[in-house]
């Protein structure tokens, strides 16, 4: 086995599993990873419900539910480590990751044995910086303007003890969408937090990437010709799935000096920082991320895409 998928669970986001659970199941490596979920409500039954309507070889941990995260996290570490699986793969309880980019990710994943790579992860819908990738690989020239004059409406504030207002000089303040701008700027931040775009508080260019998204199921849904993006420069990694070396994983999440909150992904960053390294993504290789927990009611608007994507 070469490879753990750890999936973290929230009750209140049981409709998305079978939908998870029906495209991985469509992987031609299943002999190469096995599936460990991370549950702390008393919903085993429904997990092995659904699991068993399909061929992945999965096991199923239950923790204590106050300040869960960072206790799943440690498990799934631990679990690994002891079964001499020698990559994790993290992925949160709202993503739909396709089966051909999960199998070329498992193809790739010696690629996390040089130095320079810390993580190998999907093309995230609307991950940071994965949007930007998106929006060039899969949205058609008409939609890239629309959707870039909308990043252009974003007005940041400062919020989490962040200073994010200086990033209206890319988008209020600006005539053209300039990523690579974008991006050098929010680096230039004296700050952890570096989790920032456009993407995850304009909420009219997260509806307009969604709705395409699924006006073009069909075409999101094909296999592509995928291949290794590796010169990645983007100030930070805001992706709630990415594959990672054991080994690297458990250094992180054990160095206490790496945290500011209760998460591992400022750690994750941190340690990227520190040690020179970079984050690998697949070309074309997409996967699904609807929304952020920053927009008020999204459970019911992540309820109402996959109604959208999966059921029509």
């Amino acid at each position: 086995m070469e490879l753990l998928i750890f999936y973290l669970t929230d009750n209140r986001r049981h409709f998305t599993f079978p939908h998870f659970i029906e495209m991985i199941n469509k992987s031609e490596r299943k002999n190469k990873f096995k599936l460990l979920i991370l549950t702390h409500t008393n919903d085993t039954n429904f997990y092995i419900e659904q699991l068993q309507k399909s061929d992945i070889c999965y096991d199923i941990k239950n923790v204590p539910e106050n300040n869960n995260y960072l206790v799943k996290v440690n498990y799934a570490c631990e679990y690994a480590e002891k079964s001499s699986i020698p990559y994790l793969m993290k992925c949160d309880n709202d993503i739909f990751i396709k089966s051909q980019t999960l199998d070329y990710m498992i193809d790739n994943l010696n690629l996390l044995e040089n130095s320079r790579h810390l993580t190998l992860g999907p093309v995230l819908t609307s991950g940071i910086p994965g949007i930007e990738y998106f929006k060039e690989e899969f949205l058609d020239e008409v939609a890239q303007k629309q959707i870039e004059q909308m990043f252009l409406k974003t007005t940041f504030y400062n919020r989490d003890g962040a200073s994010y207002e200086f990033l209206n000089q890319n988008t209020l303040c600006s005539n053209e969408w300039k990523k690579d701008d974008f991006f050098n700027n929010v680096k230039s931040m004296n700050h952890h937090y570096k989790g920032i775009h456009p993407i995850r508080i304009n909420e009219e260019s997260l509806q307009f990437l969604n709705t395409y998204i699924i006006n073009n199921k069909e075409r999101f849904m094909k296999n592509y010709e995928l291949s290794i993006i590796d010169k990645d420069k983007s100030a930070y990694l805001c992706n709630s799935v990415f594959c990672i070396k054991t080994d690297t994983y458990k250094k992180i999440i054990s160095n206490k000096s790496l945290y500011v909150d209760d998460f591992e992904e400022v750690p994750v960053n941190k340690y990227a920082w520190f040690n020179n390294m970079n984050h690998l993504f697949v070309k074309n290789g997409f996967a699904i991320h609807m929304y952020y927990n920053w927009k008020s009611n999204h459970i019911s608007y992540e309820q109402d895409f996959c109604n959208k994507f999966f059921n029509s």
